[in-house]
């Protein structure tokens, strides 16, 4: 079983060849590089996950969070770790399988209407396809919260770490 934790978050990938870690500075050096939190890897596909946790219980300023999420701040810096970790992975020789690109954000008073918007606008500024290429640089790209992420993936994929210590 592989897992991810990211801050209160712990994510299982039960069939996953391997979770890399790709957002650990240890890893990266001194590089500006901007990197998605993990990499999951399958036989078939990578998936791209980036999590934004903003509901952690010692989370600070969620006033600026949402200033973020609302002014688009969030979207070009969502975009911009993907371009980045898909450039790295390029030069790995690390990109022929198709890409999938998540982003988890685990804010409960967001709706998820509002979630799709911002999906719809990382797309575009990403972007996911260009006529001059031979494919699109990711499969998919879905924003999403933490009840479509257990719709999704099972209701026990993913767990707050602090709720299950009490």
């Amino acid at each position: 079983m592989m897992v991810a934790r990211e801050l209160d978050l712990e994510l299982e990938f039960p069939n996953a060849a391997e979770v890399v870690h790709f957002d650990d500075s240890a890893y990266h050096g001194s590089s500006t590089i901007k990197r998605v939190d993990f990499i999951v890897e399958y036989n078939d596909r990578h998936i791209f996950v980036e999590i934004k946790d903003p509901d952690f219980p010692g989370a600070t300023n969620i006033e600026g969070f949402r200033k973020k999420f609302n002014s688009g701040e969030l979207v070009q810096s969502l975009s911009g770790k993907f371009r980045d970790t898909l450039l790295f992975r390029s030069l790995q020789e690390r990109n022929e399988l198709d890409v999938v690109y998540i982003v988890l954000i685990s804010m409960s008073c967001l709706d998820p209407a509002l979630l799709l918007t911002k999906q719809d606008q990382l797309k575009r500024s990403i972007p996911i396809r260009h006529t001059d290429w031979p494919r699109d640089c990711a499969a998919s790209c879905v924003v999403m919260n933490v009840e479509q992420w257990k719709s999704q993936f099972g209701p026990d994929s993913i767990r707050r770490i602090s709720e299950a210590a009490t």
